[in-house]
């Protein structure tokens, strides 16, 4: 990387330039010719508003951490998540990578590894020794980063996606 990467906590002043990134990746990874854009722009009006983003950084269930580059733009993000983890999961202290994008610019130089790599930190500061995630079968790109990471599949569920019923695998990887 060319220019110095801060990654931080996100608050809720965040919420308006973490929108706008959220929307952004968001129809980068899932837009057309992935998805049908008027299925991506519905889901993206259902989830992406400032007001949702606001409180999902007032959520303390919730830890996003975000990249922001020399001249203070917001260049990538990830969302940790406090939840019960899927079954086949149960009995393992494990917290979610609910998200993790990275502006489409950015991609290729590293910062998808250093967001995994401070999701992993925070974590293991947290008590979690196991991250998991969930991501779309069909996202190439995504499993071949999270295979490089030393991620391994366990298991899957189906997502909504509009009218569409899409199957996600659920990935996770020990921290400890």
């Amino acid at each position: 990387m060319n220019t110095p990467i801060e990654i931080r906590i996100g608050t809720p002043n965040d919420a308006v330039p973490l929108t706008d990134l959220a929307i952004r990746t968001m129809r980068a990874a899932f837009g057309p010719p992935h998805n049908p854009a008027d299925v991506v722009d519905a889901y993206i009006k259902n989830s992406f508003s400032v007001e949702q983003m606001q409180q999902e950084l007032n959520d303390p269930k919730n830890t996003f951490l975000l990249a922001v580059d020399s001249d203070s733009s917001l260049i990538g993000y990830a969302k940790l998540r406090r939840i019960r983890p899927p079954r086949q999961l149960q009995g393992q202290r494990a917290i979610e990578i609910q998200r993790l994008y990275v502006a489409e610019t950015q991609i290729g130089r590293g910062l998808g590894r250093q967001l995994m790599e401070r999701c992993w930190q925070e974590a293991q500061l947290a008590g979690y020794p196991v991250v998991w995630l969930g991501v779309w079968e069909r996202n190439e790109r995504a499993i071949g980063f999270y295979k490089q990471m030393g991620f391994e599949r366990c298991g899957w569920h189906y997502f909504q996606f509009g009218p569409e019923r899409q199957r996600d695998f659920w990935m996770k990887k020990d921290v400890v």
